[in-house]
């Protein structure tokens, strides 16, 4: 990966494109040993930059951040310990009491709604995709009404970041059950869809975007659990 730099979009679509960046910066977190180093920093345009290929000097009262570990920080400590951590992330600390919440009313594990949150909206709770699931969550309206959200209820409601956890939380609960507490199966439903799972028999169906959507996932969750 080379440098590169990416100007913030307003609005919507500014948000989704958002998402992209934020979950694979969250990847980078606990990608092995041998990956190479990942830095971004902020302009004062607002401009993110991002790279791997040389360390750059940041502009003046501008941060170098790094989203995995720096160089040597295997063999330091100190450096290690200033590697960008999940709990640094913008719209963490405000989505984790909701999120945990919303488990723990499910008896579901709290680091499992974390990662599938993290991975589907960074928390961002304005997360709107291209399909229109909405939220930290990424709820298709149809599947928040299953699951509680009132019929009159808009996109902004569902987006209420207390409703969104709670109402991903129910279904996350709903595919644990129906596939026997494999999280790795309610993982892959959560992303296809439940038909698409029991249609290839109780396996995490062979579509490239679930398999890494999986494999994310709980690369995320078990690094929480670490």
């Amino acid at each position: 990966m080379h440098a590169r730099s990416s100007r913030p979009v307003p609005g919507t679509r500014g948000a989704t494109a958002w998402r992209f960046w934020m979950v694979g910066a969250l990847v980078c977190l606990w990608l092995p040993a041998h990956a190479d180093a990942l830095w971004q920093f902020v302009d004062r345009d607002g401009v993110v930059h991002m790279g791997n290929v040389a360390t750059p000097q940041a502009p003046a009262g501008r941060e170098l951040i790094w989203l995995s570990l720096p160089p040597g920080a295997a063999r330091d400590a100190p450096a290690a310990r200033k590697a960008r951590a999940l709990h640094e992330l913008p719209g963490y600390a405000a989505a984790k009491p909701h999120l945990e919440a919303a488990a723990l009313a499910q008896a579901v594990e709290p680091a499992l709604v974390i990662a599938v949150a993290a991975a589907e909206s960074a928390f961002n709770p304005q997360a709107v995709s291209r399909k229109g699931a909405l939220g930290l969550m990424q709820l298709m309206p149809a599947t928040a009404q299953r699951y509680g959200a009132p019929p009159s209820a808009d996109g902004a409601a569902v987006m209420e970041p207390k409703l969104n956890a709670e109402l991903g939380s129910r279904y996350l609960a709903d595919l644990l059950r129906l596939f026997g507490g494999d999280k790795e199966l309610a993982v892959a439903a959560y992303n296809a869809g439940e038909g698409a799972v029991l249609k290839h028999g109780r396996r995490i169906p062979p579509y490239p975007e679930t398999q890494q959507y999986v494999e994310r996932v709980m690369r995320l969750y078990r690094g929480l659990v670490r």
